[in-house]
């Protein structure tokens, strides 16, 4: 029986980190501790929103996140959550990141815009969340200034969703203009 040497672990470290001194060790594993827990507390983080958006539209994205957090929803977006991933490459790594994370969601928001009509991750989402009985999916449409007071008629597989809005403060789920219910409210298993 061999124990293992404390001179032993810290000559393979020194080889595999290219450090010599002992505390820029002690700091390269205090990194590498503080960056797996990170990792692991989020794998194992719950969200109300999986927000579902092509990378194009970014800068909207984080907009609509950042204001969903303002008033209290949690909401993964794949590249702040999770910023090793490759979303420009289909892997299967990054599909089994995916779906742990829509597993974790309450809901999908399907972010529909010109730029979501060339996503291959999209569809994807919508289909995996779909099948899911108890998960919420709704469509956020991103449109152009002059058509933001219009109704949301989504064309095809998209009209098969209530669709999301922000009037005023508040945020809504819609079956229609006519037919709605607030989001959290929609959250908790209200229907429009």
């Amino acid at each position: 029986m061999a124990l293992l040497k404390k001179s032993d672990l810290q000559e393979k470290l020194r080889k595999s980190s290219g450090f010599l001194a002992e505390s820029s060790i002690r700091n390269f594993a205090e990194s590498e501790l503080r960056t797996a827990k990170l990792a692991a507390d989020r794998s194992a983080a719950t969200y109300d929103i999986f927000l579902s958006h092509s990378s194009e539209d970014a800068i909207y994205i984080k907009a609509l996140r950042d204001q969903l957090v303002e008033v209290g929803f949690t909401v993964y977006v794949d590249w702040i959550d999770d910023p090793q991933l490759d979303r420009s490459n289909v892997t299967k790594h990054t599909a089994a990141v995916l779906r742990t994370r829509m597993n974790s969601c309450q809901s999908l928001l399907y972010a529909t815009s010109q730029a979501a009509k060339k996503s291959v991750w999209m569809p994807w989402e919508l289909g995996f969340m779909d099948s899911k009985t108890d998960a919420r999916i709704a469509i956020v449409p991103i449109v152009d200034d002059n058509q933001a007071d219009t109704e949301f008629r989504g064309q095809e597989y998209l009209g098969l969703y209530p669709y999301f809005d922000k009037t005023g403060d508040s945020f809504w789920i819609h079956a229609s203009s006519r037919n709605y219910v607030r989001f959290k409210e929609w959250l908790a298993g209200a229907n429009p």
